[in-house]
């Protein structure tokens, strides 16, 4: 899009959240992306955070917001919103959160703080899906990605089709759905990293923590977020997180283990470069620890079908 269309998309979404033109002193780009597009809007009294999903049909985040403020999971302040546009409170000049840096991915009042957020967003996840046959319908599981023509296909596409394991992943992957159906469904936040975290400017134990960008909310089990949050803290932060959160099911992280692996392949299989971040997991199959995890998750399924 040219800068004079980009202008008007702006000026668009500004009007449509109710900002007049005329109090807008200057507009500064965080990043452009297809489809999502996040500015820094500064007027003569303060600024904001312009997220706008024009071109974007999924509207997940601004569904995320609406239900998680509706839950009650504390996140941060919304200003205004349309179907296409949310403008937010600039945490870069808070007087209550300041934006996460690297380096506090290793303080353990930091891990206390994730932790307490994430039990509160599990605990009103886990009310929900019991709340009633249906959730909203923007919220998939990873899983929902997995069936025997994407498992091959992927195998297919990073030469893993030799490998007896991956032929056996197609195989089960519908014995192992059923598994982790079987286990408690929550909301789960999908992409914890310090890039997408607030904290508040008040350290130590009493710290406060909200995660926020919620375009990949979505459903699944307590441990899938777990596993996602301890992989990126480090230290003291992670003694921290286990201690406030606490235990989670040792089932599902026996099943959560080969599917986070398949997840993981299949996603990068359908990007046009392999990305770095999947690499552990292709290893995961080719040095036979994938297999392992496989056969001891259907061990499970088929074990807890006889007990009933």
């Amino acid at each position: 899009m040219s800068g004079h269309g980009i202008q008007n998309e702006i000026g668009d979404s500004l009007k449509g959240l109710g900002i007049p033109a005329g109090e807008v002193r200057r507009v500064e780009t965080i990043s452009v992306r297809p489809g999502h597009r996040l500015y820094r809007i500064l007027t003569h009294r303060c600024s904001y955070v312009l997220k706008s999903f024009r071109g974007n049909s999924r509207g997940i985040e601004i569904k995320g917001y609406g239900l998680l403020r509706q839950l009650g999971v504390p996140t941060i302040r919304v200003i205004a919103k349309t179907e296409t546009d949310l403008l937010l409170e600039d945490l870069t000049c808070s007087d209550t959160w300041r934006l996460a840096t690297a380096s506090d991915m290793r303080e353990r009042s930091v891990g206390e703080a994730v932790a307490r957020w994430y039990w509160q967003f599990h605990q009103k996840g886990s009310s929900l899906a019991a709340s009633g046959p249906t959730l909203p319908p923007f919220l998939k599981r990873e899983e929902d990605l997995l069936d025997p023509a994407s498992i091959e296909s992927a195998g297919r596409a990073l030469g893993l089709l030799r490998m007896d394991s991956w032929r056996l992943a197609a195989d089960h992957i519908k014995l192992l759905k059923l598994g982790l159906a079987s286990f408690g469904t929550t909301l789960n936040y999908n992409d914890f990293h310090w890039t997408n975290l607030a904290l508040s400017r008040k350290s130590g134990p009493g710290m406060e923590a909200i995660v926020f960008d919620y375009d990949l909310l979505g459903i699944g089990t307590r441990y899938s977020d777990f596993r996602n949050v301890v992989g990126s803290l480090s230290g003291e932060a992670v003694t921290g997180f286990r201690e406030v959160y606490g235990s989670v099911d040792p089932g599902e992280k026996t099943l959560d283990r080969p599917l986070a692996t398949l997840y993981a392949l299949v996603s990068a299989a359908r990007m046009a470069k392999f990305p770095k971040w999947a690499e552990e997991s292709r290893q995961t199959v080719l040095n036979g620890n994938f297999r392992t995890d496989l056969l001891q998750a259907v061990d499970l399924v088929i074990d807890g079908r006889k007990r009933d």
